[in-house]
């Protein structure tokens, strides 16, 4: 009998150290741009979402996706609301009225031009909700410039969505809306 050495057969590595150094490293990588994808997305959602003080906020202060407690337009201060909670309007735009050529000699046409523009957004469903009812909503021109300012160069309006009061029966009285209606347009 002739005694023939053996050698020790190399152990067999299972599972991911099994694998070639190769797919090994293209593994990692792929995970990590995977997590760094998902970080960028969950930062850029994050830096969109607008940062609201909750509180009485002077109506010049106001911002987009803010909800009010308050309706109607023309206060000099507005209590701010998380939207989940009852409120009677929410702001949804901040719209420059400046039209070029036009110049307005009243008060009265350059709040009827601003109530117009805003109901442009709700018609147009633009920084709301898709599933929204226009037909349930009003819009609201808050904070129409006065002449003074409108000629001075300052033409900014916010737009509120708030209840239609008119629905089921004309003349009734607004619901709170309990939902958060704003959603920004994609930049």
């Amino acid at each position: 009998m002739s005694e023939v050495e053996s050698t020790p057969a190399a152990p067999v590595s299972s599972g991911f150290g099994g694998l070639p150094r190769w797919l090994r490293i293209g593994i990692v990588a792929a995970a990590t741009a995977v997590v760094v994808l998902i970080i960028a997305v969950v930062v850029r959602i994050a830096l969109q979402a607008p940062n609201i003080p909750l509180g009485e906020t002077p109506a010049a202060d106001l911002q987009p996706g803010a909800c009010l407690l308050e309706p109607g337009a023309g206060a000099d201060r507005y209590t701010v609301v998380a939207c989940g909670s009852p409120h009677q309007q929410q702001v949804i735009a901040q719209i420059d009225i400046a039209y070029p050529g036009v110049e307005y000699f009243s008060q009265e046409a350059l709040d009827i031009y601003a109530g117009y523009s805003c109901d442009r957004l709700l018609e147009y469903r633009l920084f709301l909700i898709d599933d929204l009812v226009k037909s349930d909503h009003v819009m609201t021109a808050l904070t129409t410039p006065t002449l003074d300012q409108y000629e001075g160069g300052d033409a900014m309006t916010l737009c509120a969505i708030g209840d239609n009061p008119d629905l089921p029966e004309k003349g009734g009285i607004a619901d709170d809306l309990t939902a958060d209606l704003y959603q920004p347009i994609p930049q």
